[in-house]
């Protein structure tokens, strides 16, 4: 996880476009092109309809680069941005979607970015799911699954478990890729490399507005086959367009993570834990700062890998949102087994099945990671998917 943190934050970076008059051509000898394409044919059922589509899951174009400003100083940048190969014109294609941001990185002092980046929280844990960027990822029931925008908060606006809130597990999502970020990554001591963000949230707030806010952090820790990481995350929600504009003004939410990984010669095993909590009551007309979508989750795999191929099982379990009391069978269940064959460096190819089970007052869906996601048909109805994939990076 040290190292996926900075490949992610440290090694990516962004110095200022060059900007060029006729005839003149940009300097591009510090610019590296990098890519990933993920596409996969799948069959989905949502107890209520099958289809059968392409999807494209995180697929993603950019560029980076740094220039060295002398002393161990330099100026890093990234502009990332997400392409849905299957339909070019859906949502989801545009510059700069994905982790961009400008920096200084020193080997012996950190690394400072200014941008959009996935926060610390999130990437404590991404590392340990072995269907990350599929259909089956487990954000289908961690990292909270973000809850509909309410107008006008208060108890007019009621949140139920047969309503809005049965897809819902918090504010904003705590997994996510925020923009308007501050954030500091530390050098590596001993394995260990910890990580702070600041979010600032709505940028044009007015009056009768306000805005939202958020504090990540994380402690990674890598040392051979063990790898230990901690996260923690604070949302102060507003209501003004920005953000964590999700119209729950003046209310806050928080989650906490740890998650553990071995590797031992072929086996991989993973286990991650989160608990969330909130301070919704006031959209009950529940005594103010009772939680409402507040709830553990933990997740648990294994990988075995033999000359080109692997066999990866996962299994993700969500339990009852408190739901001011009245949160009875508000979970989920998820699990997940694929198939990997390695055709070369950057290729692989990819089969897997996965299935989601709601309880009878929840109705989640198969993480929207991926284009051919989709969302269970009413309460209580289960998901499921095949898929056959491949995928490349450059």
């Amino acid at each position: 996880m040290k190292k996926k943190l900075i490949t992610l934050a440290v090694a990516s970076t962004l110095t200022a476009a060059v900007a060029v008059s006729a005839p003149a051509f940009a300097d591009t000898s510090n610019v590296t092109v990098y890519g990933f394409a993920n596409l996969s044919y799948d069959l989905t059922n949502n107890g209520n309809t099958s289809a059968n589509k392409v999807s494209s899951s995180q697929s993603r174009l950019g560029l980076k680069g740094s220039e060295d400003l002398g002393d161990g100083l330099s100026a890093v940048w990234q502009l990332e941005q997400g392409i849905n190969i299957d339909n070019s014109g859906a949502a989801g294609n545009g510059l700069a979607t994905r982790n961009s941001f400008l920096g200084l990185s020193s080997g012996s002092a950190g690394t400072f970015i200014l941008g959009r980046h996935d926060t610390p929280y999130k990437i404590a844990s991404r590392g340990f799911d072995v269907f990350a960027d599929t259909i089956a990822d487990n954000r289908s029931l961690m990292g909270g699954s973000p809850y509909v925008t309410i107008p006008n908060p208060g108890p007019a606006a009621a949140l139920t478990v047969t309503g809005t809130a049965a897809n819902s597990s918090a504010g904003a999502s705590f997994d996510g890729r925020q923009g308007d970020v501050v954030a500091y990554i530390s050098p590596a001591m001993s394995g260990f490399t910890g990580a702070i963000a600041y979010v600032a949230g709505a940028e044009n707030a007015t009056v009768g507005t306000s805005k939202g806010s958020a504090w990540s952090l994380a402690g990674l820790y890598g040392n051979g086959p063990l790898n230990v990481n901690l996260g923690y995350e604070k949302h102060d929600l507003g209501n003004a367009p920005g953000t964590l504009n999700v119209g729950l003004t003046g209310l806050s939410e928080s989650a906490w993570k740890v998650g553990v990984g071995y590797t031992m010669d072929a086996f991989t095993i993973n286990g991650v834990y989160e608990k969330t909590s909130d301070n919704f009551g006031v959209l009950v007309a529940a005594p103010a700062g009772t939680d409402i979508l507040g709830h553990r989750s933990y997740y648990l795999s294994g990988k075995y890998s033999f000359g080109n191929d692997a066999v990866k099982l996962a299994y993700t379990d969500m339990g009852d949102r408190n739901m001011a009391g009245g949160g009875a069978n508000t979970g989920a269940k998820q699990w997940a087994l694929g198939y990997d064959h390695n055709m070369g460096k950057r290729t692989t190819l990819y089969a897997l099945y996965t299935r989601l089970n709601n309880d009878t007052n929840s109705a989640f869906g198969l993480s929207s990671v991926s284009t051919g996601a989709t969302a269970a048909s009413g309460a209580g109805v289960g998901v499921s998917a095949w898929s056959f994939g491949m995928k490349h990076t450059f």
